[in-house]
């Protein structure tokens, strides 16, 4: 089983070769691993949140590289006892990366607004355990897309993070670098007219219900429904891992999570595995609209299909939900779900 995309919503995937990846570690790139960059370069308020070492451009291959610590001690990344790498953890370690790359390889000012439009990530080792090595972030520069004047306005994948000179997983999918005038355009009426925090209040449900710990990362409400049908509203909340600066609306990858949450619930509940040992394994999003601060969005699953290849007491599962406000949609956040076979770690927290 895997997820499968239309070829033209995953922009290019086809457009380079596989570097040679035991040549990518910071050492043999001459990458720093003692510091981490100025906190402006990865849309982050707090140097906790910064996972972003160093940068380069290395003309001879033509690639984009940054390196990083995948976080391992963290209140919201490492909130869970399952010690695997996780597909929406990467794809954000991932983001802030190419963040980094833009401001200080390609000249896009912190003025600019990111904006994510689809994320297609595929981890190559769903049962590596989480490492301690630093992880390197690969892409070409032929990927930056650039208008008339050669400014950058747009970057797509693939984009490769390799951690010990091996490949862990893959992305593909498209972000805009869009000047403030161009994002107000965007926005119009609707960036000026909304509130400056989400508003609402919705119950929120068991932090053991989809795999967290601590109360302040659960992001949805109380589930109802038939398990493989289930829906919920997202919470109406403002995590720093997300709302760390002004915003107009909710993050895509807030609402990701909050997506997940309800798979998790949902494969862990439809298979009777424990929470614990439910995996998210690749992930597939697609950001169709901008969800507004003034209706929190709900969440429901509209696709439930089990692995072919699952045996027993190894069940897996692709989970679809959908994200509307009103009749609206917002998002459509597809997981590969899988059971972890191994005990529970302890978790990384202390």
């Amino acid at each position: 089983m895997q997820i499968t995309r239309p070829a033209h919503r995953v922009p290019g995937r086809e457009a380079t070769a596989a570097p040679s990846w035991p040549s990518y570690t910071p050492d043999k790139l001459g990458l720093n691993t003692t510091t981490t960059v100025d906190r402006r370069y990865a849309h982050k308020e707090s140097g906790e949140d910064v996972f972003i070492n160093d940068v380069a451009r290395h003309p001879g291959t033509g690639m984009l590289t940054a390196v990083g610590t995948l976080p391992r001690a963290h209140r919201y990344f490492s909130d869970s006892v399952i010690d695997r790498y996780d597909a929406l953890h990467l794809a954000e370690f991932m983001r802030q990366g190419v963040e980094v790359i833009a401001h200080t390889l390609l000249g896009v000012p912190l003025t600019h607004q990111f904006v994510l439009r689809t994320v297609d990530l595929r981890i190559s080792e769903p049962a590596a355990a989480v490492s301690a090595e630093h992880a390197v972030i690969v892409f070409s520069e032929e990927l930056v897309r650039r208008n008339g004047s050669s400014v950058p306005y747009a970057a797509a994948g693939p984009v490769h993070c390799v951690v010990d000179g091996r490949p862990l997983a893959r992305c593909d999918g498209l972000v805009g670098f869009l000047a403030p005038e161009t994002y107000s355009a965007m926005r119009g009426e609707d960036g000026r007219r909304r509130p400056e925090a989400p508003v609402g209040r919705v119950v929120p449900e068991r932090p053991q219900r989809v795999g967290r710990r601590f109360p302040e990362n659960v992001f949805i409400g109380q589930v109802t429904g038939p398990v493989r049908e289930a829906s919920c509203l997202l919470l109406p909340q403002t995590p720093p891992t997300f709302f760390d600066r002004p915003l107009d609306h909710y993050p895509g990858m807030m609402i990701a999570e909050g997506a997940r949450q309800l798979a998790v619930l949902s494969f862990a509940e439809a298979t009777g595995t424990p929470v614990d040992r439910v995996h998210t394994q690749d992930t597939a999003l697609d950001f169709t609209s901008f969800a507004e601060l003034d209706t929190p969005p709900a969440l429901r699953i509209v696709s439930w299909v089990a692995s072919e290849t699952a045996g027993a007491g190894d069940a897996g599962a692709e989970i679809t939900v959908v994200a509307r406000q009103g009749a609206r949609t917002t998002s459509t956040c597809t997981f590969r779900m899988s059971t972890c076979t191994e005990n529970p770690s302890e978790g990384r927290l202390p």
